[in-house]
């Protein structure tokens, strides 16, 4: 029995073998057939070591915690005259508890109860029922997202004890990491790291069509943000050689809020100043900017909280009354007809942070929130988003790290999981599309996924040049434009899009599967 086992699994590295990183994740479904032993053991005993067939299917509740229900079959040799072949029927459920559920190799913890069946041709043991309960360890390596090796051993206290030892596969479906069906593998032209934006994931402008209503009734109106003070704003450039000198960002220490009446984690950022824009890049000049107190939602805005405002609303998204979502098909974003925030064309949890929502989405959503909430609820100006993302104005490259070997600690991005072709092979963070908001490590001041997950939509119109007119107080973006700011870079972006100081746009009414939104709420 052992040389087959050691058999089959080795065949198995044979055949599978590979390098593509795999994971247990929350909302998986699994399927796991496998073969093994059991070994009778005790006073009395009277049954031999015999082969065993077994399958099991499994859900998983969180990345960590998940269940089983199995079936095994056994035919083994008994010692006693009358009842040489006795067939043994095993079924039960088993509560799992996986550690490292992110990487190739998850061991798990197991623990269940069930039942035996006895069948023989003699009346000691003809349809001879006993409960059982069991407990043990696993571990199963991933070879890629739809295929596991298995192996397994369990202690079996019934009145006919045992130890149970198997080996399989497990294979996996749904989940947070499921394989995708409709997006083609890209082939894209990538545009050199140096620069800002990434053509392949950033939005594509396209042309505006506005609509001349809105026929979903929604709560009260938009609230407006502080007004800016005159005061002028420094120079892009100065004509004297001596470079300019920026002073120190005000230090402030942030508070964790919750808002009561909406369940909605915040961070409270006291007013303060700070130099906005990359010094070191010309095309994001850096300026002086000082911002009035402000909260910002820890966390992105999630699946279940869209469908929250949906529900009581009635609400209709500009992709389910337009023709879709954007999404990427041979390297280019197309209008995908199929895509809403209900289905993106993959798999999102309830705590993936939502997509497929257009700019005029999330205003309806911060305006249903202000009049669910009576505050005032709105989406971040890139001003506040930037000095949020860089914990105080600090000069962080990302959000939460200056490293780039670390990004995968902080971020989900396009990284060796992602489909496309401009993914970084060296660096694994877990997720090929979004992630469950807060599943990386936080900034400075608390908050997840300011760089990656989702690109994020920003309150202020968008303009290349704004930061060489932008004013020092409050600065809100342009008095109109056809597109908005995105910021932060997200699941299917280059590590250059993912800066603190990386900015982009896209269409007011257009919808991507790749931008979310969080939110704002004034004093």
């Amino acid at each position: 029995m052992k040389r087959a086992c050691a058999g089959a699994a080795l065949s198995l590295v044979l055949v599978f073998c590979g390098t593509v990183f795999g994971a247990v994740s929350e909302g998986q479904f699994s399927v796991s057939p496998m073969i093994g032993g059991y070994t009778y053991y005790g006073s009395g005993q009277h049954l031999n070591t015999a082969p065993m067939y077994s399958l099991r299917a499994g859900y998983s509740f969180t990345d960590n915690i998940g269940v089983e229900a199995g079936m095994d079959y056994s035919i083994t040799k008994s010692t006693l005259v009358t009842d040489k072949y006795i067939a043994t029927f095993k079924y039960g459920a088993e509560g799992l508890y996986h550690f490292m559920p992110k990487g190739n190799l998850v061991p798990f913890l197991a623990v269940g109860l069930g039942a035996y069946n006895l069948s023989g041709p003699s009346n000691l043991v003809s349809r001879k029922e006993m409960g059982f309960m069991d407990y043990g360890a696993g571990v199963k390596y991933f070879l890629n997202d739809s295929l596991a090796l298995r192996a397994d051993v369990r202690h079996i206290l019934a009145n006919a004890s045992a130890i149970e030892y198997t080996i399989g596969v497990t294979i996996p479906f749904g989940g947070a990491k499921g394989v995708s069906r409709a997006v083609s593998e890209p082939k894209p032209a990538v545009k050199p790291l140096g620069e800002v934006t990434v053509a392949q994931e950033s939005p594509v402008k396209k042309s505006a069509k506005d609509q001349a209503g809105q026929k979903n009734a929604l709560p009260p109106a938009i609230p407006a943000i502080p007004d800016e003070s005159p005061v002028p704003s420094q120079p892009a450039a100065k004509a004297a050689a001596e470079p300019v000198v920026h002073p120190a960002p005000t230090v402030v220490f942030p508070k964790e809020v919750l808002d009561n009446s909406t369940s909605l984690q915040l961070i409270s950022i006291p007013n303060a100043c700070y130099t906005m824009g990359d010094l070191s890049d010309k095309a994001l000049p850096a300026h002086d900017v000082c911002l009035s107190d402000f909260s910002i939602s820890k966390f992105e805005i999630t699946r279940e909280q869209f469908q929250r405002f949906v529900e009581s609303s009635h609400y209709l998204t500009d992709a389910e009354k337009k023709g879709g979502c954007y999404t990427i098909s041979g390297g280019k974003e197309v209008l995908n007809s199929a895509a809403t925030w209900k289905n993106p064309d993959f798999y999102q949890s309830k705590k993936d942070p939502v997509v497929c929502v257009s700019w005029n989405d999330a205003q309806a959503f911060t305006a249903w929130l202000s009049g669910s909430s009576g505050e005032k609820y709105r989406l971040p100006t890139e001003a506040e988003w930037e000095f949020a993302a860089r914990s105080g104005g600090k000069q962080e490259k990302y959000a939460g790290t200056n490293n780039d070997a670390d990004l995968y600690r902080f971020a989900n991005f396009c990284d060796a999981k992602c489909i496309y072709d401009w993914k970084d092979p060296s660096q694994k963070d877990g997720y090929w599309s979004t992630a469950p908001v807060g599943k990386y490590e936080p900034n400075g001041f608390g908050l997840y996924d300011m760089s990656g997950n989702v690109s994020e939509w920003m309150q202020d119109f968008y303009a290349d040049d704004y930061y060489g007119n932008s004013p020092k107080m409050n600065p809100k973006g342009p008095n109109a434009g056809a597109s908005h700011s995105v910021r932060g870079g997200s699941w299917r972006s280059q590590k250059n899009a993912l800066t603190t100081t990386a900015r982009t746009s896209a269409e007011t009414s257009s919808a991507y599967d790749n931008i979310g939104f969080r939110v704002c709420r004034e004093p």
